[in-house]
């Protein structure tokens, strides 16, 4: 999965527009998910939130860098309740 975005978000991807698109078989196969060029902006911290809660089957989420800084939304995810009991994230090859 490839983020093409800038720094303005046309429309706010938050937890409850996300939920409102879920259908039950939308990640019934999802084991592992890379996103590449990311920029923690909210809508990609919700859109993994959302994957980490839905997804029974994911193994990895696995993200190209690590943020600057933890602040409260990263924390959130990192916190967040997974659908998986075997779903691990990975910053660079290092999971937190």
């Amino acid at each position: 999965m490839k983020i093409y975005d800038d720094d303005h978000q046309s429309i706010d991807a938050n937890w409850e527009f996300l939920n409102a698109l879920w259908t039950d078989g939308m990640c019934a196969n999802l084991q592992v998910v890379q996103i590449i060029h990311i920029k923690w902006l909210p809508n990609e911290i919700s859109f993994m939130k959302f994957i980490l809660s839905k997804a029974r089957l994911l193994r990895t989420l696995y993200v190209d860098k690590c943020p600057d800084h933890f602040d409260d939304p990263l924390v959130d995810l990192l916190k967040c309740r997974r659908a998986s009991a075997q779903a691990r994230v990975l910053f660079e090859g290092k999971e937190i």
